[in-house]
């Protein structure tokens, strides 16, 4: 048997600064008998030049056809905006992160059936402590960066004013949301699907939890500013938490920051990698990448998930 090669693409996602290895990790692989090939580049937005990879091993290609031609594990953070059917593309080889499988859905089957295997970060169990988790790193990151986020989004009045923030959800994103609010000194709501999340999220600096049942008597009551939605399980859609009687019942100028967008979206006004402003004045906001406000923090736990994953398909 031939020995196998990873590659590293250039990431090509708007806005996107993250790598999905890092020089550290190409001199791991090359250690562990793994040749990599790296895209020019790949490593710039997240302060790693090509020279790093260099005296890491790493053989440079200058464009992702040569990668995808070279290597037989192939590497992104997210998927190429470019064609992947104008690649290179041949049977056996496996395509290594985030997939987006709702919504790529169709061209995932399409590579299966042409013998190329999509392994998506988003259906790796999270509870296993599997080193291969990068959605639970990446979501610890987006749920700090979200909520501080949605808290500059807020009118300067408001912002000097004792501010009362909502997490929906109580996965890694939703508690890394609460422990950031917490330590600005807001008044935390963590709402979960059920009574068992109440301990962990008090831990996280909560100081109040609710059942997501409760959210719409809660928001009848109780004046709330930020609404940090998370609440997603992987692999399946996200259940729409805020709905127009929810969002009606914000005050004007409230933001909410929808992290679950990319499933479906927690709250019904969210346009996938857009801030608008619905009717009733409440602003709701997406993106996909947080993680990329903090490129090398990010693509160092990415990339420690994805050497990880790599080193398990060469055994």
């Amino acid at each position: 048997m031939s020995r196998l090669i990873a590659g590293v693409l250039r990431e090509t996602a708007a806005d996107e600064r993250r790598v999905a290895v890092t020089p550290a990790d190409v001199m791991r692989l090359a250690a562990a008998g793994l040749p990599v090939v790296v895209q020019t580049g790949a490593g710039i937005g997240a302060g790693f030049d090509d020279r790093a990879y260099e005296r890491a091993g790493a053989r440079l290609v200058a464009e992702p056809a040569l990668v995808f031609d070279a290597a037989d594990l192939i590497a992104w953070v997210k998927p190429p905006v470019y064609q992947l059917d104008s690649l290179p593309l041949r049977e056996g080889q496996v395509l290594i992160g985030f997939q987006d499988p709702i919504a790529r859905a169709e061209p995932i089957a399409w590579l299966r059936e042409r013998g190329v295997e999509s392994v998506a970060f988003e259906q790796v169990p999270g509870d296993s402590g599997s080193d291969t988790d990068a959605l639970s790193a990446m979501s610890r990151i987006a749920g700090a960066i979200a909520y501080t986020e949605g808290r500059g989004l807020l009118a300067q009045e408001l912002r000097e004013k004792p501010v009362r923030t909502l997490v929906l959800g109580c996965g890694h994103a939703g508690l890394a949301a609460v422990t950031a609010a917490a330590r600005h000194g807001d008044a935390v709501i963590a709402v979960g699907h059920r009574a068992a999340h109440r301990d962990i999220a008090i831990r996280h600096g909560a100081g109040r939890f609710a059942l997501d049942s409760e959210i719409p008597a809660l928001l009848a009551r109780e004046r709330i500013d930020v609404v940090i939605c998370a609440a997603v399980r992987r692999g399946v859609r996200a259940p729409v938490l805020l709905g127009a009687p929810e969002l009606a019942a914000l005050p004007p100028g409230a933001v909410v920051v929808d992290l679950a967008g990319k499933a479906g979206g927690n709250c019904v006004a969210t346009v996938l990698h857009t801030t608008v402003t619905v009717p009733g004045g409440v602003i709701v906001t997406h993106r996909s990448n947080y993680p990329a406000r903090e490129p090398v923090a990010a693509s160092h736990a990415y990339s420690a998930a994805v050497a990880a994953m790599l080193l398990s398909r060469t055994l």
